[in-house]
C-alpha cells in the first residue's frame, strides 16, 4: 500500500506542475450588451480583450507569460439584427465543418473529424489539425470550433506546436466551462 500511495504522490506532483496546467483564476470579461463572460485562465496566461467599435463582438486572446509561444482566440457571436438569435446546434455543427474542410487542404490529416465538446451551458464541435508546411515562427498545430454558452456562442482558435497538447487540453477546459452571467441583450 505504501508503494501505490508513492506512486500517486508522483502523479500528482507530475499534474501539478504540467506547464498549462496551473492554477486558474477567474476573470471576467464584459461582452458590450450581452453581459460578462467568466473563465478560469490559467494564472501563467497573459490575456487581452479587443472590442470592436459599435457594440461588436469582441475577441479574447491568450498567450504566454513567457516560455514558448502559442495563441488562444475567442470570439463572442451573437445576432447583429433585431431578433437574431446565436446559431443553433446543427448550424455551429456546420460551420464548424465547413471550417475543418478549409483546413484539411494545408493539414497532414487526409479528413478532420469533428469532435463534440459539452460546456457547462450549451454544446459545441471542434477539430484538430497539424499544419503540412509551417513557415518559421507559425504553428504547427491548430483545434478551432464554437459552442454556445449561455445567450451567446465562442468560436474559438488554439495555435500550438509540438509539446503543448497539455495547452491546447487546458484551453479546451477553460472554454467549456465558460459562463456568461446577465446574458440578456440589452
Amino acid at each position: 500500500m505504501k508503494k501505490f500511495f508513492g506512486r500517486w504522490n508522483a502523479i500528482v506532483l507530475v499534474v501539478a506542475c504540467w506547464p498549462g496546467l496551473a492554477a486558474a483564476a477567474p476573470q471576467s470579461f464584459a461582452m458590450s450588451g450581452h453581459g460578462t463572460l467568466l473563465l478560469n485562465v490559467p494564472e501563467s496566461w497573459n490575456s487581452s480583450l479587443k472590442q470592436p467599435e459599435g457594440g461588436l463582438p469582441p475577441t479574447i486572446g491568450f498567450g504566454a507569460h513567457s516560455g514558448a509561444s502559442f495563441v488562444v482566440m475567442i470570439t463572442a457571436v451573437w445576432g447583429t439584427a433585431p431578433n437574431a438569435g446565436i446559431p443553433e446546434d446543427a448550424t455551429i455543427r456546420s460551420m464548424v465543418a465547413a471550417a475543418a474542410k478549409s483546413a484539411e487542404a494545408q493539414s497532414v490529416e487526409s479528413s478532420l473529424a469533428l469532435q463534440s465538446l459539452v460546456g457547462a451551458s450549451g454544446r459545441g464541435y471542434y477539430f484538430r489539425a497539424t499544419d503540412r508546411a509551417p513557415k518559421p515562427g507559425e504553428w504547427k498545430y491548430l483545434t478551432q470550433g464554437m459552442i454556445r454558452t449561455g445567450t451567446i456562442a465562442l468560436a474559438f482558435t488554439i495555435l500550438t506546436n509540438d509539446g503543448q497538447a497539455p495547452i491546447e487540453k487546458a484551453a479546451l477546459e477553460m472554454i467549456r466551462l465558460a459562463v456568461q452571467e446577465s446574458g440578456e441583450a440589452v
